[in-house]
């Protein structure tokens, strides 16, 4: 009997174990409403009348599938600053179908670009006003799960810049000069601006010297170029904005580039303030002399000259003497004479001869 009791409970436990061991059905799954998530990258940057918008599109739908088919981004403009509730659609741009992934991967993100022409009219009655864009997905149905973060854009209108663009090279700096240029009076809550640029010839990457005020005859002065270089010159307009509590700048067009090679041609300042000082007291005879320091950059050094009365000037230095004082321990006792320095640059280019100071080497006692 026992033995009998053993082997139901085994055959019992066995059938436990089966039915535990075998799956049973899940709840069926709905399928997938094929929503995609909004964009949240939208980002907006306009030059002159253009605006480029720049988003990438996203990569599951809001029920946190993959996203597989999303046809089409809308480009929404709304006028004003309030946010938009739905998309006033200026545009629809096709959308690239997702490229298929690897087991395990994730699939790659896709950036896209679309640029929006600012009607002339828009800013016709309120110059300073703005404009918000938005993206909003589309799925194959031609529904979508909202719009995108949303960016705003002035609409103030942008001078054109000089068209008489010239580069001049001169002793403290590179002369950007302009002729005729329209400058019209600034709307209430905005002010026109040139930006003056420049470039290195080759590398197209231009930098910001200086904003200033517009004229229709006008100049800059460059004074941070490096010479011996070859420079591209451009002005931009530049509209500030100072409306509805923002302050921002929406750039014109650029006027075309003047080119100019920086080739040094230019000494150093002539030094002043030139002394010299005897002195043999319990030691060989030597002239001290001290001069005021040039305050050139790229200044080099110094030439010392020497002469006797009637003579020529005769250099001391071997080298160029970098520090504005100098010894002449060749001084001959009884004899008069008479000093000038001169200021180098790093291309040798040399000043004139300073103003000459005298100094008597005394006779012996």
């Amino acid at each position: 009997m026992a033995q009998r009791l053993s082997i139901l409970a085994a055959s019992l436990l066995l059938l436990v174990m089966s039915l535990t061991g075998c799956g049973t059905p899940g709840a069926p799954q709905l399928p997938s409403l094929q929503l995609a998530r909004p964009v949240e990258d939208l980002t907006a940057s306009r030059k002159g009348s253009k605006v480029q918008l720049d988003w990438t599109l996203p990569r599951k739908n809001t029920d946190r599938t993959l996203v597989k088919n999303i046809p089409q981004s809308l480009i929404c403009r709304h006028d004003g600053t309030a946010l938009m509730s739905g998309c006033t659609m200026v545009a629809s741009v096709p959308n690239p179908k997702p490229t298929e992934k690897q087991k395990g991967e994730q699939p790659p993100a896709v950036h896209m670009k679309y640029v929006d022409t600012l009607p002339a009219e828009l800013g016709e009655h309120n110059p300073a006003g703005f404009v918000r864009y938005a993206v909003e997905i589309l799925n194959s149905r031609e529904r979508s799960a909202g719009l995108s973060n949303q960016v705003l854009i002035p609409i103030a209108p942008t001078i054109a810049p000089p068209e008489q663009l010239a580069a001049k090279i001169e002793a403290d700096g590179v002369l950007i000069s302009w002729v005729g240029a329209n400058v019209p009076a600034a709307p209430t809550g905005l002010t026109y601006r040139y930006r003056i640029l420049r470039s290195p010839t080759g590398a197209n990457a231009y930098i910001a010297l200086a904003d200033i005020e517009p004229e229709s005859d006008g100049f800059y002065l460059d004074k941070t170029f490096a010479w011996e270089t070859k420079y591209n010159y451009r002005i931009t307009s530049v509209t500030l904005v100072h409306s509805q509590g923002i302050n921002t700048a929406v750039e014109g067009d650029d006027s075309k580039a003047t080119e100019i090679f920086t080739r040094d041609i230019y000494p150093p300042a002539q030094p002043t303030g030139l002394q010299a000082v005897f002195s043999s007291v319990g030691q060989k005879p030597f002239v001290d002399l001290t001069w005021a320091p040039n305050m050139e950059s790229d200044l080099a050094g110094y030439n010392v000259f020497r002469r006797v009365q009637g003579g020529e000037p005769i250099k001391l230095n071997q080298q160029l003497v970098p520090v504005p004082s100098f010894r002449d321990d060749s001084v001959v006792p009884g004899k008069t004479y008479l000093y000038s320095v001169s200021a180098v640059d790093a291309r040798g280019n040399e000043s004139p001869h300073s103003a000459e100071t005298t100094e008597t080497a005394p006779d012996k006692q």
